[in-house]
């Protein structure tokens, strides 16, 4: 009996033995506990991630080594959540144990600590206007710019295209003067970079600051970037004294970090391809109008019948050529290819960084096959960023850092500059592109062949080095007055960019016919190689910084604090250093994350400036009140995390970039006798070199200064799913520099720029982001739109009758032109119009507003006619993740501006130069005739080169410049945990990302960016691989 109760119960005791001996797995089974370890994209561990079973209270965290154990049974979902990570889920196995899971990071991120001028801040506390975007909404960007990646992205900012490459060194550098405010760029000790990307913040080119230093280099890998943030209001920036009132675009590398070695290496290769090229028309078509025009003109038509025949039916491509110039040199593709390498770790005492970036973009110009050296438009740039960074106390820490680019860029010998305004301009039967001997093409009057400049011009080579490093050390004085540290800062920065030139250009010759001969008549200069060398620029920078920063909590209130000393000396070429100095203080106080108050003051001088009239004072205020926090709201506390309201308000300056070359000293030039410097001595005239007084000199000039404010509010709802903020800034700048409208020609001099003019620059900003989750499905929708309006309220103009024609109240570089109203429909109506400069129009020309009513048209009847820059302008993003899928597409907008196309429309219409009539493009097809002449878009033709009637400035060449962009859009995918793990690597992502995908402008005949004679915009289509270890 006892035997048989023993077999009885064997079973029983064998699961309870099998139980007791496969803990794990068991429990995974019947509610028990499920343990595992969480990974970076690195293999690193996650540190302090919330782990929740769904459905359930229970929460737990993930330890220093990622290691969590939370009760969950079988087919049960765990949810992992980690600020700046995509949030996963993972559902219990029957025989699940020990799970190794990977999160990746999060598209948007929003850091307790964010980069300001000189340290660090936490956000929630903050007064000023402050936007950032990170690493990794600027790698989706596929291009060799930090610039192209901030489009649609910050609120305030405001970037724009003048080219679809790099503005080589010896070329036309297209001026972005016009949309960027108060601030042309005046050499200052201040370099282009060349770039191609203009940067507007609030109206004014910002100063770019990278790591804590004043660098113009926009040449910058963005892998290489943690973060790009702009500094908008005048407590943001009032350290910068003389050059504070710009505001300030802030970018931080990514810097040595302590743990186990994170390697990562990226691999990238796309294609670019033109977009929005002008459309010349055909031979046959630009001849048959060109007819038009010369009989409009009353002269005989240039072509016959035959002709146009020939023309359209290719049967004659010597003497009849119909080539579109476009498609001849250049191509529809050309390969873009970048690979970058870091590598990041260290342990306790001392850390490291170090990133290498190779990048190599073709340009679209077509290529010989004949030459051995490059012809094409290129850029190839390298660069390394290295930064270590010890703990040499337990008090006191070092950091070093270096930056150095080598940045090669090429172009055809004959310039690229000089080709696309030659492309412009030369008509599709101008020349066939070669002959029927081999020679090239051309003639009399166009002695270049465009195709001959583009492939057989040699090259130009412009090389830029840069090398520039920092120092940092920091010493924390704690055991003297807690929260007191001493900080020291060192950068020394040299930039050079140089020419090499080696160009030559080849004989073109004409062909006709003579009696059934055929006849090659030479023409062009036919010159062999040449070779030179050309400094560009050099630059040196040194900065020097110490200061003392203070930050401690005393209980509910936290006190932060600083006092900062600089010097920062440029030599630009051969000038004098340009020295500029700042002493300042800045003051915070909070009281329990709820009331904040913030203030400092600057003393700024600069050496360029008058002796004892070389200092200003500058100062900033602010607070902020977050309503969130108080016990009216606390029933509010569920769904309302934020609602601070802040405002600043404060002095700031701009003497530097504005200053001039000591313009305050009367300055002399010798006369050699040219401009009436001869004079006699003696009884015998004899001639002599004299000294002739240059400009005058202006020994009152002084800085520009800013009266800023700036309120707004930040709020977020629903645990900072939801987060809004608001801005609305009144900006009005003073002492201006300006010459005066007047005249005194009675002394034979000019004025000297003075501090006369004032602007108002005003607006509003909102930016609104949503992060939700639905299980493993993670999204997001993030957008902003500005508001901007200037105002002249001070400008020193000469006295005119009519408020229409004065500068003074209108928007900041407001054009001004005549009001067209249409066309002239017939004779009759052209006949009793207002005439200009004695012409009387005709029928098919422009209908002048004639304002004054005086029977003419002239300057009396000039009045604004639109606005260059846009008074609204917006971007919206959105995108998920999913089970290692990631998304996102950035659309990019403006609206409220005008594009001016005179010279494209009447330029690109028969324009007569050199003796030959130009190129004209699809637009003209809409020309007045009288039998379109209800439906006409154009003017009569007229291929009159001494005809300006409807050349003249005015609204009718004011187009919508409206447009919206399909900026950026980026897919990719990451491979599961398990596929990587047996490879032994941290994480691997394939990932396909486009720029400039899609474009809708209100007028579409050219690009709404980059207009014409620049190199065309181009849209992009990249892939590549990421791989971690």
């Amino acid at each position: 009996m006892v035997h048989r109760s023993i077999q009885q119960y064997l079973p029983v005791l064998a699961l309870a033995l099998l139980a007791f001996a496969l803990p794990g797995r068991v429990s995974a089974q019947d509610g028990g506990f499920v343990t595992g370890t969480l990974l970076d994209g690195y293999g690193q561990p996650v540190r302090a991630a919330a782990v929740v079973v769904k459905g359930s209270a229970d929460t737990t965290y993930t330890g220093l080594s990622g290691e969590f154990k939370i009760k969950a049974g079988p087919q049960q979902t765990i949810i992992l959540q980690h600020e700046g990570y995509n949030a996963i889920t993972h559902k219990v196995a029957g025989a699940t144990q020990d799970i190794r899971l990977r999160m990746e990071e999060s598209y948007l991120q929003s850091p307790r600590r964010i980069p300001v001028l000189y340290g660090e801040a936490t956000p929630a506390t903050m007064v000023g206007s402050v936007a950032s975007v990170y690493t990794n909404q600027l790698s989706t960007t596929p291009a060799t710019l930090y610039a192209y990646a901030l489009s649609g992205r910050l609120p305030g900012l405001y970037t724009y295209q003048t080219s679809g490459f790099r503005n080589p060194a010896t070329g036309n550098n297209y001026d972005v003067n016009i949309f960027l405010g108060n601030i042309p760029h005046s050499g200052a000790g201040e370099t282009s970079d060349n770039t191609e990307i203009g940067l507007s913040l609030r109206g004014n080119k910002p100063v770019t600051i990278i790591d804590g230093v004043q660098r113009d280099v926009y040449s910058i890998d963005p892998e290489n970037i943690e973060s790009i943030s702009v500094l908008k209001d005048a407590m943001s920036t009032i350290l910068l004294g003389q050059r504070s009132s710009r505001g300030v675009l802030l970018i931080t590398t990514k810097r040595a970090r302590a743990g186990k070695p994170r390697l990562s290496f990226t691999a990238q290769t796309g294609i670019q391809e033109a977009i929005s090229m002008p459309k010349p028309l055909p031979a046959w078509q630009y001849a048959y109008l060109l007819n038009e025009a010369l009989q409009n003109d009353g002269k005989d038509p240039l072509y016959t019948e035959s002709d146009i025949k020939a023309y359209r039916d290719h049967t004659d491509p010597y003497g009849h050529p119909d080539v579109n110039w476009y498609h001849t040199i250049l191509r529809k593709t050309a390969p873009i290819s970048d690979y970058n390498l870091a590598i990041n770790g260290g342990g306790n005492v001392a850390r490291y960084a170090v990133a290498l970036n190779y990048t190599d973009q073709k340009g679209l110009f077509r290529e010989s096959n004949t030459e051995n050296y490059n012809t094409n438009a290129e850029l190839k740039r390298y660069l390394i960023n290295a930064d270590v960074n010890v703990d040499v106390t337990r008090n006191l820490n070092v950091g070093l850092q270096i930056f150095g680019r080598i940045q090669d860029g090429w172009q055809p010998g004959a310039g690229m500059a000089n080709i696309l305004g030659t492309l412009l301009n030369t008509p599709n039967n101008a020349y066939p592109i070669k002959n029927p001997n081999g020679t090239w093409g051309g003639t009399g009057n166009l002695t270049a062949n465009l195709l001959s400049q583009t492939i057989n011009s040699g090259y130009i080579q412009d090389q830029s080095k840069d090398v520039m490093s920092n120092v940092d050390i920091r010493y924390d004085l704690s055991k003297l007055l807690p929260g007191l540290a001493f900080v020291g800062k060192g950068n020394l920065s040299i930039q050079s960019q140089n020419a090499l030139i080696r160009n030559k250009s080849d004989l073109v010759y004409h062909m006709s016919i003579d009696q059934g001969d055929t006849i090659y008549t030479k023409s062009g200069a036919g010159n062999s190689q040449s070779n030179s060398f050309a400094p560009v620029f050099n630059s040196q920078n040194f900065f020097g910084q110490l200061s003392f920063q203070y930050d401690h909590a005393f209980g509910r209130s936290n006190v932060t604090g600083g006092l900062y000393v600089d010097r920062r000396q440029t030599i630009y070429n051969y000038d004098l250093p340009g020295v500029a100095t700042n002493l300042s203080a800045k003051g915070g106080y909070n009281y329990a994350g709820r009331y904040f108050l913030e203030a400092a003051i600057n003393r700024s001088g600069y050496n360029r400036y008058m002796p004892g009239h070389q200092y200003g004072t500058f100062y900033a205020f602010g607070a902020g009140w977050d309503l969130a926090r108080e016990g009216f709201l606390q029933d509010a506390s569920s769904w309302l995390d934020q609602l601070k309201v802040r405002g600043v308000y404060g002095r700031t300056g701009n003497g530097i970039d504005n200053s001039g070359y000591y313009i305050w000293r009367q300055d002399f030039s010798e006369d050699n006798g040219i401009g009436g410097g001869i004079y006699s001595q003696g009884t015998v005239r004899s001639a002599g070199s004299g000294v002739r007084e240059n400009g005058l000199a202006n020994v009152n000039i002084s800085w520009e200064t800013a009266s800023k404010t700036d309120v707004g509010f930040d709020a977020a709802f629903f645990k900072n799913k939801l987060v809004i903020t608001g801005d609305y800034y009144h900006d009005v700048y003073a002492n201006l520099l300006q010459t005066r409208g007047k005249s005194i020609a009675l002394i034979g001099a000019a004025y000297p720029a003075e501090n006369i003019g004032r602007n108002l620059y005003q607006g509003g900003e909102l930016q609104v982001t949503y992060n939700g989750r639905a299980g493993a499905f993670n999204y997001f929708i993030t957008g902003n739109a500005n508001l901007f309006a200037t105002k002249v309220l001070y400008m020193d103009e000469q006295r005119r009758d009519y408020s229409w024609n004065r500068r003074t109240g209108q928007p900041v570089g407001m054009p001004f032109g005549y009001i067209a109203e249409g066309l002239f429909q017939t004779a009759d109506e052209a006949n009793g119009s207002a005439t200009i400069a004695g012409y009387k129009p005709l029928a098919g020309d422009i209908h002048y507003k004639d304002l004054n009513g005086d029977g003419e048209i002239n300057q009396f009847d000039e009045a604004p006619i639109g606005t260059y820059k846009p008074t609204f302008y917006y971007g919206l993003t959105a995108g998920f993740s999913y089970k290692g899928i990631e998304f996102s597409a950035l659309l990019q907008g403006v609206s409220n501006r005008d594009e001016y196309v005179a010279n494209f429309a009447t330029e690109g219409g028969f324009q007569f130069n050199n003796f030959t009539y130009g190129q004209a493009y699809q637009q003209i097809t809409g020309r007045w005739t009288p039998e379109t002449a209800l439906t006409a878009t154009y003017p009569r033709l007229t291929a009159d080169a001494n005809y300006g009637y409807n050349k003249a400035s005015s609204t009718f060449w004011m187009h919508n410049g409206n447009y919206f962009r399909l900026k950026n859009v980026s897919l990719a995918y990451n491979l599961p945990y398990a596929w990587t793990s047996r490879l032994k690597i941290g994480s691997a992502r394939i990932f396909v990302n486009g720029l400039n995908l899609f474009t809708h402008a209100a007028y579409d005949f050219v690009d709404p960016e980059v207009g014409v004679g620049a190199y065309p915009i181009q849209r992009v289509v990249n892939t590549g691989i990421n791989v971690k270890f």
